[in-house]
């Protein structure tokens, strides 16, 4: 097949960072072109320039045969080039059906918005991805994956002929990312081409036809997936061979319970929830889109409090109105959405990695900071945590998302806590950073934390988890043990409801 796109020599500088060096390679039309390497480098940017976010410093780009000079997005959707961002783009004020049509809104004659047709082309929209939700809900009502799946949805309403995917299901639940390999898949058959942007081995073999590898800004190699493996795959992109993160059985000694919650519940999106979390384990929480696991950790968090039973820490029952209560506890939550709720986008990586500690007044003295033992604090999770970054004044919100990653979880690791809950700890995150993650949690919980993990990637939880709780509409639906745990039963509880319900409805028909 001739090439759609050829990107032909391309550098992107920022100040006092080189994140493309002399990119060139070319993507068939009618491809899924995986674009794979680890955190910062150079992906992002890449699908950025490609897309007219950006403008290249240097070489050029070229599609269909002739050269493009895009002067943004607009201009590059204008010729057939749409982008799904990784970090959303969306109105959280808006509606669903507002955001997927901001901008092409249908008009009665012209001029007022055809509200009926807006819901109508909007309900269409979201159906072409298999997902069932109101289109007049307000778009902040939703959780980040179902966000996820409206941004890809609105991106899908322009009809591009080369569609970029960054990081796609990194939100989205096992079912929910079927549902879009289907559209992928469908896409393709349709003659569009798809940049295709993704850390996870497993989706890229399964559903892409090429990969192009960067390392450090630079092209290293691309290649049918046909010809080359996953391990092949890896070592082009981190220069090294990755020690096996296989499954580690857990101790069998008695371990006292650190953690309790009773009936938990906030009388919508999780209902009597009750489960106990041990020192020195980590215990998975698995579940589909809309489940309550994440707003179950923000209420053990406080934010907001839960309405109904009780949390006990060492056997103890606690109060927890709101995050600070949950801190001086040593309870810590590195967040989901990352750059709403756990960086302050603009400061820099040490005073956001200090955050934590100083509102604890780990570093501070009748309310002044201790500089010495901030920089101190800052410098050792810095290296620690391998966090790529020009230096500490860096704005956090610059760096990659998987720095990004790093240092929200090293913010919470420097207030010394004593419970953990991580909500997907690796979205968007590299395999060798992956990797890192997955060893610290276990040193972590060794050394005697007790850690609970949100994921709705399935290989990662089985990986990580001793046990795992799954919940299913607000509610756990069970518990599986370490010898006990697949994917089909961690699905068979998450989804069993879902099924229950489509045979009654199919049988009252």
């Amino acid at each position: 097949m001739p090439a759609l796109l050829r990107v032909e020599d391309v550098s992107k500088s920022f100040p006092g960072v080189q994140a493309l060096r002399d990119v060139t390679f070319e993507v068939e039309r009618g491809s899924v072109h995986a674009i794979m390497g680890e955190n910062g480098a150079g992906k992002s940017t890449l699908m950025q320039v490609i897309a007219g976010a950006f403008a290249p410093t240097a070489g050029r780009l070229h599609l269909d045969g002739r050269e493009l000079s895009l002067s943004g997005t607009k201009d590059a959707a204008a010729q057939g080039i749409a982008i799904v961002f990784q970090e959303l783009m969306l109105a959280p004020n808006l509606s669903i059906a507002e955001n997927i049509f901001l901008g092409l809104e249908p008009r009665i004659a012209g001029v007022l918005v055809d509200r009926t047709a807006l819901l109508t082309q909007a309900r269409t929209a979201l159906a072409r991805l298999g997902v069932d939700l109101d289109p007049g809900t307000r778009l902040g009502d939703l959780t980040i994956a179902q966000q996820q799946l409206v941004e890809i949805a609105k991106a899908l309403v322009h009809e591009p002929r080369l569609l970029i995917l960054d990081e796609p299901t990194s939100s989205l639940s096992e079912a929910d990312s079927l549902a879009l390999f289907r559209v992928v898949h469908d896409l393709r058959e349709r003659g569009v081409t798809i940049l295709y942007i993704s850390h996870r081995m497993r989706e890229v073999f399964g559903n892409c036809d090429a990969v192009t590898v960067l390392r450090d800004g630079r092209h290293v190699r691309t290649m049918r997936l046909s010809d080359t493996t996953p391990e092949e795959v890896v070592r082009l992109m981190v220069g090294r061979d990755l020690a096996d993160v296989g499954r580690i059985r857990p101790d069998e000694g008695e371990r006292p319970v650190v953690l309790s919650v009773e009936g938990l519940g906030d009388g919508e999106r999780y209902r009597d929830v009750s489960f106990e979390l041990r020192r020195g384990e980590i215990v998975g929480l698995a579940g589909l889109i809309g489940a309550g696991r994440s707003e179950l950790a923000l209420g053990l968090f406080g934010a907001p409090p839960p309405k109904t039973g009780r949390i006990l820490l060492d056997g103890s029952p606690v109060s927890i109105a709101r995050p600070q209560d949950a801190m001086a506890l040593g309870l810590g939550l590195v967040p989901e959405d990352r750059k709403g709720q756990g960086l302050v986008l603009g400061m820099g990586v040490g005073a956001n990695l200090s955050l934590a500690a100083l509102g604890l007044g780990r570093i501070s003295r009748a309310g002044f900071v201790r500089a010495g033992e901030e920089a101190g604090l800052v410098e050792r999770y810095v290296s620690r945590f391998r966090i790529r970054t020009p230096g500490t004044e860096q704005p956090v919100g610059l760096l990659s998302g998987g720095n990004q990653q790093k240092v929200v979880l090293a913010k919470w690791l420097a207030a010394n806590p004593r419970v953990l809950v991580v909500d997907e700890p690796t979205r968007g995150v590299d395999v060798g950073t992956k990797a890192e993650i997955y060893t610290l949690l276990r040193d972590l919980a060794r050394g005697g934390l007790a850690v609970l993990v949100i994921s709705s990637d399935l290989p990662e939880i089985m990986t990580i988890s001793d046990r795992i709780l799954v919940m299913r509409a607000g509610r756990l639906a069970g518990e599986i043990g370490f010898d006990e745990a697949s994917e089909e039963r961690i699905m068979a509880l998450a989804a069993l409801e879902q099924e229950e319900g489509a045979e009654r409805r199919a049988a009252g028909r």
